[in-house]
């Protein structure tokens, strides 16, 4: 700092007056108190190089620009090429209205900002939307598209999540699931080209008019799940069993024997065969399914007979289930994740 602290210079040679010494003394003195006693605040800087051995200190920049990094990069690893966040109606996606043929999105204003993610893991924010209009299209069922830059399109293709690479038509989207990092094209007919838009939902038109549109769940892709909406039929789900985290055993809940239930949360189904052999396992199975009479069931579990120990059974959200047993006393719990 400038002037902060004024000395008398003495030269060679000459004799040094005891004052001018001593006054030398005291201002040091002075100036080192104050600067002890003195709080820091925001205008106090002090300026650090670039840190490019391990010993040196790194300053501000570096530190902000390995946290976006960071961030960038965890969202990357999170659900790809689908809705992260946006309206929502009883639990479910909620981004659209209609009238005849005109489809109007729930997208921000008085509703919530849409934030989705291309097949890389690129999350962007979408504000605002404008309509779109189905008038000239023939009658049949549509997919919903949006770009980065939020503009909404319908596409009559089929869009495909998996691993192995399926026959394609033009137009149609792939998805492929196949390993990390993940990629996506759009099949033009002769040439495969990268895309990265999001689907949002799907559109029918009959009889020259909007019948339906229904919304896809948010955070799901067809290959793995959380928690924002329910599954739909598709959902790999040994994929979406090994994300589940640690039962909150202090959230138990009862559930009933031979009735078709969905589970409110992810969470771990206990069916327990009591302590005594008369109370045992026997003939337990538990059924899943996408749909709420439990047509298309797609997995059983089966327990032979005389367990009389209790097991865990993951579940989740959103999913159907029924469990059967085959002796009288024998008691259902479900026990949701943590922090769900």
């Amino acid at each position: 700092m400038t002037d902060y602290l004024t000395l008398t210079e003495f030269v060679p040679g000459t004799k040094a007056k005891a004052q001018e010494v001593n006054a030398n003394f005291s201002a040091l003195k002075d100036a080192l108190s104050e600067k002890a006693a003195m709080d820091g605040d925001s205008t106090q800087t002090f300026s650090v190089a670039n840190a490019t051995q391990n010993a040196h200190a790194i300053n501000k920049g570096q530190l902000d620009s390995l946290s976006n990094d960071l961030t960038a990069e965890l969202k990357k690893m999170s659900t790809k090429f689908c809705v992260k966040y946006g309206n929502t109606t009883a639990g479910n996606g909620d981004l659209f209205s209609y009238n005849v043929l005109e489809i109007t999105p729930k997208i921000g204003g008085t509703y919530k900002n849409l934030v989705m993610a291309d097949y890389q893991g690129t999350q962007t924010t979408i504000s605002s939307a404008a309509a779109i209009s189905m008038s000239g299209k023939p009658n049949g069922d549509y997919n919903i598209f949006i770009t980065a830059a939020g503009v909404l399109y319908t596409l009559d293709n089929t869009i495909y999540r998996q691993a192995a690479r399926p026959t394609m038509l033009a137009g149609d989207v792939w998805f492929n699931t196949s390993a990390e990092p993940f990629s996506c094209i759009k099949y033009d007919g002769t040439n495969d080209v990268e895309f990265l838009d999001v689907p949002l939902g799907s559109v029918t038109i009959a009889s020259s008019a909007i019948t339906e549109i229904v919304t896809f769940p948010f955070n799901q892709n067809g290959h793995n799940v959380t928690t924002q909406t329910i599954p739909e039929a598709g959902t790999n789900l040994a994929l979406s069993v090994v994300r589940l985290i640690m039962p909150d055993y202090k959230s138990v809940v009862s559930k009933a024997w031979n009735t078709i239930l969905q589970a409110e949360s992810d969470g771990w189904l206990y069916p327990n065969g009591g302590n005594v052999a008369s109370s045992s396992m026997e003939d337990f199975t538990l059924t899943y399914s996408f749909n709420s009479d439990l047509s298309n069931s797609f997995e059983a579990s089966a327990i032979g007979a005389n367990t009389t120990a209790g097991i865990m059974v993951p579940i989740i959200k959103g999913m159907y289930y029924r469990a059967t047993r085959g002796t009288a006393n024998q008691y259902l719990k479900f026990y949701p994740c943590l922090g769900v």
